[in-house]
């Protein structure tokens, strides 16, 4: 049962999930992991490392067999998550705009998405107040033509 739940958590897993996860299970912070590919021959430095982590790029095949041998973890599974990645990201257009902006300003996705939901519906609210605030306008200038 417990084999099944993995298996299954695995296939559903996005590649961001997938590095966040194995870094923070080996308690290793990103400069370590640019030390640890580059002794294996992958040459990258600590902003494209997270950048992969954020989603905001993927890494290509040959840097996902270092990743594989690196963390000892089948690379069909890196491959399956970057593939999930890839479907998450098309349903959620959105989702690139907060990930950039977390990003640039060093903030955690989870502070990023509540910070744009507290934007749009703000924005709509303000919205909302703003035509009803002109709509009693409208009504008084419409009895005065009459």
């Amino acid at each position: 049962m417990e084999k099944a739940k993995e298996k299954l958590e695995i296939e559903t897993r996005t590649l961001e999930q997938l590095l966040k996860d194995l870094r923070e299970e080996k308690q290793w912070t990103y400069m370590h992991i640019v030390e640890e590919l580059n002794k294996i021959g992958l040459i990258v430095d600590e902003k494209k490392v997270k950048k992969w982590e954020i989603g905001l790029k993927y890494p290509e095949i040959d840097e996902i067999y270092k990743l594989s041998e690196l963390y000892f973890v089948p690379s069909d599974n890196f491959v399956m998550a970057k593939s999930n990645s890839y479907k998450q990201g098309l349903e959620s257009v959105h989702a690139t705009l907060i990930k950039w902006i977390c990003y640039l300003t060093g903030i955690s996705l989870k502070v990023g998405y509540i910070f744009f939901f507290i934007v749009i519906y703000g924005g709509l609210i303000g919205s909302l107040l703003f035509f009803v605030s002109n709509l009693n306008l409208v009504v008084e200038m419409g009895k005065e033509n009459i």
